[in-house]
């Protein structure tokens, strides 16, 4: 969770503690009271340092949850929208690549339908689970929007593997779990080849997680004409 709040609330009670001495010994017209200053400090440390540090730190709680999904607990389409300038800023910097991998489950109305709306929360929250196990340290697994999900990599960790087999990896051992199939259709886009800002990384990411669902369905309607 970010400390941003508690730092600027702790700094704010810091600048104002000093502003109002000043301000007493401007209208005083003197130099300031030792035993003053040493009032004033016993006063901030004991009462405004640990009621900065409280706000700061109930205001960083609420932003935190403002930025998750309500339903999975990771990150939701705010906070990426508003982290991948800054993300894909750093990727410039250091000259490595960015991956933005959209992630669309297959079938996921068949779950709602045949175990109800409740059953397909569920299933939500543990697919989350499983994506968050695909992601590294400084990587991003986020909800999207419905059934599809984000895995972010600011930079490559050079695994070997690719995106889509270690997504499909985890989902199968998911399946196992839960009893229930369980995959995704998965397209993934790379700055800075793929461009240098989410809304066209997003494009080329989509195209190709369609092209995967085409190829899916090809495969699946040729081993069903072969098994007939």
């Amino acid at each position: 969770m970010s400390s941003k709040g508690q730092i600027a609330a702790i700094g704010y009670s810091a600048v104002g503690s000093a502003s109002l001495l000043g301000l007493y010994a401007l209208l005083d017209g003197h130099a300031v009271n030792p035993a003053v200053v040493m009032l004033a400090a016993v006063f901030f440390l004991l009462v405004l340092l640990p009621l900065a540090w409280l706000a700061g730190k109930a205001y960083d709680r609420m932003r935190t949850i403002a930025m998750q999904d309500d339903l999975t607990r990771i990150w939701n389409r705010k906070y990426v929208s508003g982290m991948m300038p800054k993300l894909l800023r750093q990727a410039a910097k250091r000259g490595k690549p960015l991956s933005v991998s959209l992630i669309d489950i297959n079938d996921f109305k068949l779950i709602n339908d045949s175990y109800g709306h409740q059953a397909g929360d569920q299933a939500l929250q543990l697919i989350a689970g499983a994506l968050r196990g695909c992601a590294g340290k400084g990587e991003i697994v986020a909800r999207w929007g419905g059934d599809e999900f984000l895995l972010i990599r600011p930079f490559d960790r050079g695994t070997g593997q690719p995106i889509a087999e270690e997504i499909g990896d985890a989902l199968d051992k998911l399946s196992k779990r839960i009893g229930t199939r369980v995959s995704a259709s998965v397209g993934t886009a790379v700055f800075p080849g793929d461009g240098d800002t989410l809304q066209a990384l997003l494009h080329h990411a989509d195209r190709r997680m369609y092209d995967d669902k085409e190829s899916r369905k090809r495969g699946y309607d040729r081993q069903t004409m072969l098994q007939a």
